[in-house]
């Protein structure tokens, strides 16, 4: 029998559903082997479990959780009068993972130091506005020039390049972007982690104590927002929790953040819900989106409810969609 025989066989058998849920399979492998922070919750969610998630929410207190962080106080402050600003020497480089803890003869190593040496340092020109988050270097890249100016001796240059990176990192925490704030929370705690782990980086054992410290407390607000996504998944996966969870979203005493990472997963909580999947969108999804749209909601969430609004999409754009979903997010981030 010729292999195009098999072929049809095999789809004849499948029919389009299955071959949807396979690539799909597919695509969440292909996301997670690539590293991107995913939510933890992929199987498929019960409504007794979404329920269960959304009730969960109440545990945490989502204000104080995402609450702005105070000063860091983590380098000596700049002797420098002008304001120092990075740039790309040559072609822009992606860098997905800390990279300061690989031993410097490792390919992961050498490749976060030619990540850092890519990095130029300027002086902003007094009344110069800076440049676009977007069009600098990412503050992980910052971080390996400061890896490579340590290397060469240069302690100026590597604390203006690790007082860069907190920065990039608070721009982050600010935005209204869960993820955007997970980045930057992670940003910060390498930032304190390679600062802990250096005197002449910290230049006093008080500031190496605080690095230390924020790292501590870094690591545990991370474990609990990330715990906090997977419970908004969760709920937003089966259409038995959706009106709850829209009731927060328009929870004006909620953060920004929260509430946006809420109106995804009511937008997109149908890639976990098979019967959605196969028959598609669930009309108590398609009318929680429905209301949001014309509730009274702060601009940047009215963004996010535009965005997402799907109506009712057939089965080759749910197809397309499941594909692109969770990429389009983490490519969003570039931080």
């Amino acid at each position: 029998m010729q292999p195009a025989t098999h072929k049809k066989i095999v789809f004849a058998a499948l029919g389009c559903g299955g071959l949807l849920v396979v690539l799909i399979v597919v695509s969440f492998l292909f996301v997670g082997k690539a590293g991107f922070d995913a939510p933890e919750t992929q199987m498929p969610v019960a409504p007794l479990q979404a329920a269960v998630a959304l009730d969960s929410l109440s545990d945490y207190d989502l204000a104080a959780l995402l609450a702005p962080r105070g000063p860091d106080n983590l380098l000596p402050a700049a002797s420098s009068v002008a304001a120092p600003v990075a740039r790309w020497s040559g072609e822009r480089h992606v860098i997905l993972a800390f990279g300061d803890t690989f031993p410097p003869d490792s390919w992961q190593g050498e490749s976060w130091r030619d990540d850092g040496a890519a990095v130029v340092i300027d002086s902003l020109r007094a009344g110069a506005t800076r440049p676009p988050t977007d069009s600098q270097p990412t503050g992980h890249a910052l971080l390996a020039a400061a890896r490579v100016a340590l290397d060469s001796a240069d302690l100026v240059r590597a604390r203006e390049e690790v007082g860069l990176a907190l920065r990039r990192a608070r721009e982050l925490q600010a935005r209204s972007d869960l993820l955007a704030v997970i980045a930057g929370l992670r940003l910060e705690r390498d930032a304190a982690r390679m600062i802990g782990a250096d005197s002449l980086l910290a230049g006093t054992a008080g500031a190496r104590g605080r690095a230390e410290a924020t790292v501590v407390a870094l690591d545990r607000r991370l474990r609990e927002l990330r715990q906090v996504r997977a419970l908004i998944a969760a709920a937003g996966a089966s259409p038995a929790a959706i009106p709850g969870l829209a009731e927060l979203v328009r929870d004006s005493t909620q953060p920004l953040a929260a509430r946006d990472e809420m109106i995804h997963s009511i937008a997109y909580g149908w890639l976990l819900d098979p019967p959605e999947m196969s028959f598609g969108l669930d009309s108590a999804r398609v009318a929680a989106m429905q209301r949001l749209a014309g509730a009274d909601l702060p601009p940047d969430l009215q963004r996010t409810v535009r965005a997402l609004t799907l109506g009712r999409p057939g089965m080759v754009q749910r197809f397309s969609l499941s594909l692109s979903y969770r990429t389009r997010r983490v490519e969003s981030l570039d931080f």
